[in-house]
């Protein structure tokens, strides 16, 4: 619930945030288009998150080092793909989003995969 509202607040302020820092006007306008963007990112990092938690609760660390340094690695592997396919820096910070869903994505696959052998046993 505080992740939603925050995103909201975020989405709401966007226009403002850079100024809050000490940003310029130019580099608050950017800001203010990146944010929504960053914004898609959330949902998946919260299931990252709570997915690699998870996995050190449980006692399966190999499977939450995989989560923690697997998003860095889909990261530089589509900021070196993406921008020069798809067009610039807009690309970049899509290059992060996405790498966010693929590794929320292989956080529910691992986890799918654990509970099955969890309750096979």
């Amino acid at each position: 619930m505080l992740s939603v509202v925050g995103c909201i607040v975020m989405y709401l302020t966007r226009e403002s945030l850079g100024a809050l820092f000490g940003a310029s006007g130019e580099v608050n306008v950017q800001i203010a288009g990146i944010m929504p963007i960053f914004l898609v990112s959330v949902p998946f990092v919260a299931i990252l998150r709570i997915t690699t938690a998870s996995f050190y609760a449980m006692e399966k660390s190999i499977f939450s080092y995989i989560l923690t340094f697997i998003e860095p690695l889909f990261m530089l592997v589509l900021m070196f793909i993406l921008p020069p396919l798809f067009g610039g820096q807009i690309m970049i910070w899509w290059s992060t989003v996405l790498a966010r869903i693929f590794s929320a994505l292989l956080a529910l696959i691992l986890k799918r995969r654990v509970d099955r052998k969890e309750l096979s046993l």
